[in-house]
């Protein structure tokens, strides 16, 4: 159940810790900290470089996903189908960023929480 709340958290591109504030103000730009309940987003230097697994994973399952599909039901020949690949590799990442952001702070959230989450969280609940 808590795994499932941080997935729409994160897919939401909200807190992981409230799931009241807002994680980016703009598209490629993040708010240092929740306005709601004031956890500070980045961890430490670096924090986000994890989130470069979500998005290379997601982007390389769904392309291998849509490729099958397309290669065997005949759409298209083998040489359209690598365009596609390679527009499609090169566009969807820059369009998934903020998500492989929002569920990489989820994913460290779920697997280790933050000291004042508990009390942050149940807070908000309550209310």
């Amino acid at each position: 159940m808590r795994a499932l709340k941080m997935l729409i958290r994160s897919l939401r591109l909200r807190c992981c810790v409230c799931g009241r504030g807002k994680m980016f103000r703009r598209w490629w730009m993040m708010h240092e900290s929740c306005q709601k309940c004031g956890i500070v987003f980045e961890r430490e230097r670096g924090f986000f470089l994890g989130s470069i697994y979500f998005n290379y994973g997601i982007t390389a399952f769904s392309l291998t996903a849509m490729y099958m599909a397309a290669y065997f039901s005949k759409l298209a020949e083998n040489r359209v189908l690598l365009y596609y690949g390679v527009a499609y590799v090169v566009l969807f990442p820059v369009f998934f960023h903020p998500f492989a952001r929002s569920l990489w702070s989820g994913f460290d959230q779920l697997f280790d929480p933050r000291e004042n989450s508990s009390n942050t969280e149940s807070n908000y609940e309550s209310k």
